[in-house]
């Protein structure tokens, strides 16, 4: 993997937020380093992760739904689901995000 599971996380997570839901959550998050546990459990308290399963931008989004769910009740993992979601969807660029988007949401039509 090239960047930590959580700042993927965090990255995609903000694709459902307004502005200022955006600024809220970052704030909350500020104080805490995004590569350990107590990152992800802050943010699990402060954005409905249930948005992953029942509001998917794209549907590859319930596997980040099902990582966080069950794959890091002991430790934060690098493979798995998170490894998978990375090389199949995660890209940098919204640009190119969006556009990966309607290709793979076409591809299921």
């Amino acid at each position: 993997m090239k960047r930590p599971p959580n700042y993927i996380i965090l990255k995609q997570a903000l694709r459902y937020l307004s502005e200022s839901e955006k600024k809220e959550l970052l704030k909350n998050l500020s104080t805490l380093n995004i590569k350990h546990k107590p990152f992800l459990n802050k943010f699990k308290k402060c954005f409905n992760i249930e948005l992953f399963k029942t509001e998917p931008l794209i549907w590859q989004d319930i596997w980040l739904y099902n990582y966080i769910k069950y794959d890091t009740d002991v430790k934060i993992r690098r493979n798995g689901l998170i490894a998978q979601y990375e090389r199949s969807v995660y890209i940098e660029d919204d640009a190119t995000f969006f556009s990966k988007r309607e290709m793979l949401n076409s591809k299921n039509v």
